[in-house]
């Protein structure tokens, strides 16, 4: 019984695995430009933004109050101000501008 658990979380891993893969690659920050920052989701707006602030000039808030989009980042400096993740502000869409540009 246990060998067929084991075959079967194999085989669920291998199913699930490419699609990880590929969202990692959507979302991963650019090598230059704005990124979004994601600070804890217990920090209020204010903390985020202070947090951003420190690692470059903030363009605006992502979805949510905890994700930041700065515009010309010190990586280093976002991280260790206490952002968990760097990702590409228009990978999914929830950080992009509300307006078109023109």
């Amino acid at each position: 019984m246990a060998s067929r658990i084991t075959g079967f979380a194999a085989l669920g891993l291998m199913a699930v695995l490419p699609l990880g893969v590929a969202l990692g690659a959507q979302v991963a920050p650019p090598a230059a430009g704005p990124v979004a920052a994601v600070f804890p989701p217990w920090w209020h707006a204010a903390r985020a933004y202070a947090a951003a602030g420190t690692a470059g000039p903030v363009a605006r808030f992502g979805a949510l109050p905890f994700i930041v989009v700065v515009a010309a980042p010190d990586r280093a400096r976002l991280r260790a101000a206490g952002a968990w993740l760097l990702l590409d502000p228009r990978a999914l869409g929830g950080c992009a501008p509300t307006h078109p540009a023109t």
